[in-house]
């Protein structure tokens, strides 16, 4: 029997591919490295769409509001409270994320995510002192992955297996926290709309080199009285076609030449 192979099979571990993904084919072993790699191909192919296509920054909502309780019944802002409302945003490094509700967030504490519900920082979260007084802070998101739905795992034949339990699951999540200074401050010469079809062919933007993306700026008293500033000029907004549309009229409705418009044209 000839057992001669004419394979050139690779031993050595290789980096993570960007533009690589599985080929499978009959009888192959496929391993959770084989599985993993066809999720993240897919991953970073969405991210880089995301980013040379659409940018990133906030696409819609994500406006910081001063929160009130049940014991404000005059509608004062409870203090060191803020309401960060639903929203969707691009993160800097293509990912999206999704407030998929409000989100009350204490402006003592360094960051919460979204795994956490209110009061239950898992035993984790590190006492912060109350940020400074008349002190300009910002309020960011960024993108986080969070690990869920934890199982027992079999253990094999040999009992050597250290992990008894393993994740089964990947949500995608978020961390908003109190930052002290912008991290990507704005150009000095904002881009127009005219830009997208005059100038040189532009060149591809540089990789981001911070995850955060910044909701508001705030300053608070020693009471706790919260000022937020929304429009802040590195909280950074996505041009999105979310709310344009436009019906498509018959002629006989249309005979003037005039399209029905869209409360999103106006």
């Amino acid at each position: 029997m000839n057992t001669t192979s004419t394979c050139n099979c690779e031993t050595e571990p290789r980096a993570k591919p960007t533009n690589e993904r599985p080929r499978y084919y009959a009888r192959q072993l496929v391993t959770p490295e084989d599985l993993t790699l066809d999720q993240d191909y897919f991953r970073d192919r969405l991210r880089r769409h995301n980013l040379f296509l659409h940018g990133w920054g906030v696409v819609c909502g994500a406006r910081v509001r001063n929160a009130t309780t049940p014991a404000q019944q005059d509608g004062q802002a409870a203090p060191w409270l803020v309401i960060v409302k639903r929203g969707y945003i691009l993160g800097p490094y293509g990912d999206e994320i999704w407030i998929e509700k409000d989100v009350c967030f204490d402006v003592r504490t360094k960051c919460t995510t979204s795994s956490q519900t209110p009061g239950d920082d898992g035993g984790c979260a590190e006492a912060q002192p109350a940020p400074e007084q008349n002190v300009q802070k910002f309020i960011a998101v960024r993108y986080k992955e969070n690990k869920s739905r934890l199982v027992r795992v079999p253990l094999g034949g040999c009992g050597c297996e250290t992990n008894a339990c393993e994740y089964t699951r990947y949500a995608d999540g978020y961390e908003i926290c109190v930052i002290d200074e912008c991290p990507t401050p704005p150009p000095e010469v904002m881009p127009t709309l005219n830009d997208l079809q005059s100038g040189e062919p532009p060149d591809c933007p540089p990789p981001a080199t911070s995850p955060w993306v910044v909701l508001a700026s705030f300053t608070v008293t020693t009471e706790g009285n919260v000022t937020i500033t929304q429009c802040v000029q590195c909280r950074r907004q996505v041009l999105g076609f979310g709310k344009f549309w436009w019906s498509c009229a018959t002629s006989e409705d249309n005979q003037g030449g005039d399209r029905n418009v869209g409360q999103g044209d106006r």
